[in-house]
């Protein structure tokens, strides 16, 4: 009698462990098989400024392109990341000015961009469309003219800067204020710049382009 009992019971737990062994291979094969969709959540602010499609440079118009350059400018200008380390070299920012508006600025707005990050402080900036105005371009002026000349722009931002972004509930302090700029632009790409070794080097898309800032600041005419 212990002996059927014990053959029962073997014979109940070599099932038990065949089950065991069907069921870890159906999971295995089943988590091998397994993919994940990746989403990217965009909070509300700003909501209208999402990646959209991949556009043509040619079917941008000059003042479009101009103006999406400004914009990224600003946005370097003036962004602050917490805990940032060497802020002072921020190469989108240098590939976009001349040596000299790239010291202006390392001289003036990035050292209230290195104590802010120190703080870990969060700050982000945006340009509306209609926020950029030229102060002193020529009524027929071209900007296909190979002559191009130095054109000064006011460019009206909005800025969110959290104080401590890491703390739940915690609300961004909204400022606005303008910023001039002195630029010269000319539509296209950069002459003998190789696109394809520009881009895996990893450098910004934005350099690509005849855009650099030479003056920042307040200019009478």
């Amino acid at each position: 009698m212990n002996r059927l009992k014990s053959f029962l019971m073997g014979f109940i737990l070599l099932i038990m462990t065949f089950v065991i062994i069907v069921l870890v291979a159906l999971i295995y094969r089943a988590n091998d098989r397994m993919s994940v969709q990746s989403y990217i959540f965009q909070t509300n602010n700003f909501a209208n400024q999402r990646v959209g499609e991949l556009q043509n440079v040619n079917d941008i118009s000059d003042e479009d392109l101009r103006n999406k350059l400004i914009k990224k400018y600003v946005s370097e200008y003036f962004r602050v990341i917490p805990g940032e380390k060497d802020v002072e070299n921020r190469p989108v920012l240098d590939l976009l000015s001349t040596d000299t508006a790239f010291k202006q600025w390392q001289k003036g707005e990035a050292q209230n961009i290195i104590k802010m990050s120190e703080k870990n402080m969060f700050r982000i900036v945006h340009v509306p469309d209609d926020g950029i105005a030229t102060l002193n371009r020529p009524a027929d002026y071209n900007y296909r003219d190979t002559n191009y000349q130095k054109i000064y722009y006011s460019v009206h931002y909005y800025m969110q800067t959290w104080n401590e972004p890491n703390k739940m509930g915690s609300e961004p302090v909204f400022e606005q204020g303008t910023i001039n700029i002195e630029a010269v632009f000319m539509p296209g790409i950069v002459e003998g710049v190789n696109i394809q070794k520009y881009l895996e080097k990893g450098y910004s898309p934005a350099g690509l382009f005849n855009f650099r800032v030479t003056n920042i600041g307040n200019k009478e005419f």
